[in-house]
């Protein structure tokens, strides 16, 4: 059996000797590992002898058995409390309790009620130093392979079999994983299964070369976590500070997809801070993937999330966005530097509206058309350069766009 320390307090030298000699402590799980005559020695004793249980007389004088326990619990440790006292005094029961006493002990203290209460402060200790235990092997192990330990943590988060108040847990323990203004961003990726049909010999060779070169690219430029879901499709969480890495990823995506020649199917979530956007720009990106994949057409190859507006600005909106697609399929450079003006004067006046429609038409004419149609070097530099130009001058539009 594993000895744990005891501090034995009573003001009373004899008294304090005969608790100290009379029983067998070690047969019940302890050692005295310090006593003491007075309440401001008890303190003095517990801080330096860090003691798992101290059995204490109440009532001292000058400082009580209640006030040494209210001392130790400034500090960073926590001894089981056991309390004794020579009178049945309620009002000391009930503060000793509130103080987080495990035990109230009447004076002649029964052999038999001590054995038992020790015994169970012995099972109680022995729980904590367990957990204690447990919970100093689990942070190691954190630390020691964070980067493996945490995708496995991320992806059991978002399969609902880690509690978000467990993340908290982990992400505390690796403060510098999450900072302040971190978004995450998700995105779903696969091949196309009419590809797995129509090719099944090179399908899965394909789809290896699509992950292998997403983890290369990603890993160049962002902080990452991957894995692939049952169902098949890969998700990746991308950790990012800017809104613009959206686009940035649908461009890797595109690169990747002009490199392999091979119909990828992908959703991209919005951007969204801390913990809860882990979860919340996966669930965004997977009810965007899904639709993508029953349909039974290649057109919608990456998917965007855009939500519903209000009627009249919808209606203007996509309509201007409809001119900029057109324009883009004709490769025609004034048409589409005329329908980014008329779409400047549709959007709404919520900042956040104005980016979710600039998103929706930017990526959509960048990524679909090009792959259908394609486009000049000179009109694929020209979006960009147009969404910004217009979109930051508070002159031309009237502040309406503010990116």
């Amino acid at each position: 059996m594993k000895l744990l320390k005891l501090v034995i307090v009573d003001d009373e030298p004899i008294l304090l000797q005969g608790l100290v000699k009379t029983y067998n402590w070690n047969e019940m799980g302890f050692e005295v590992a310090g006593q003491a005559q007075s309440g401001e020695q008890a303190i003095e004793v517990i801080k330096k002898v860090k003691p798992h249980v101290v059995l204490t007389d109440i009532r001292m004088k000058q400082v009580s058995g209640l006030m040494v326990m209210e001392e130790i619990q400034k500090t960073e440790l926590d001894p089981v409390f056991i309390v004794l006292s020579a009178y049945r005094d309620f009002n000391y029961a009930q503060q000793a309790c509130d103080l987080g006493a495990y035990a109230y002990l009447l004076k002649p203290i029964e052999e038999d009620k001590l054995q038992e209460t020790m015994q169970g402060a012995y099972q109680t200790c022995m729980e904590k130093l367990e957990s204690e235990e447990r919970y100093e092997s689990w942070e190691n192990m954190i630390r020691k392979d964070s980067t493996s330990f945490l995708q496995v943590v991320v992806q059991k988060y978002l399969q609902n079999k880690i509690s978000y108040e467990k993340m908290q847990e982990v992400f505390a323990i690796l403060k510098d994983v999450i900072e302040e203004g971190d978004r995450f961003i998700a995105m779903c990726v696969d091949l196309d299964l009419t590809y797995k049909i129509t090719d099944a010999l090179n399908y899965e060779a394909a789809r290896l070369e699509l992950i292998q070169s997403l983890e290369e690219m990603f890993s160049e430029r962002y902080f990452f976590w991957h894995f692939e879901k049952a169902e098949g499709c890969h998700v990746f969480l991308i950790k990012t500070k800017e809104n613009a890495t959206v686009r940035e990823i649908a461009q890797i995506l595109e690169q990747v997809k002009r490199e392999q020649k091979s119909p990828v199917t992908a959703s991209i979530s919005k951007p969204y801070k801390g913990l809860d956007g882990i979860r919340r720009s996966y669930e965004e990106a997977q009810g965007l993937f899904e639709p993508i994949c029953s349909s039974a057409t290649n057109e919608n190859t990456f998917s965007i999330p855009v939500k519903k507006e209000e009627k009249a600005a919808k209606s203007d909106c996509e309509e201007a966005g409809l001119t900029i697609v057109n324009a883009v399929r004709k490769n025609a450079f004034k048409e589409l530097k005329q329908a980014f003006i008329a779409l400047i004067y549709a959007l709404p006046h919520e900042e956040e509206l104005q980016i979710r429609y600039i998103h929706k038409v930017m990526l959509q004419a960048e990524m679909m058309l090009n792959d259908t149609y394609g486009m000049t070097e000179k009109t694929a530099e020209t979006v960009p350069e147009l969404l910004f130009e217009y979109g930051e001058s508070d002159s031309s539009t009237g502040g309406r766009c503010q990116l």
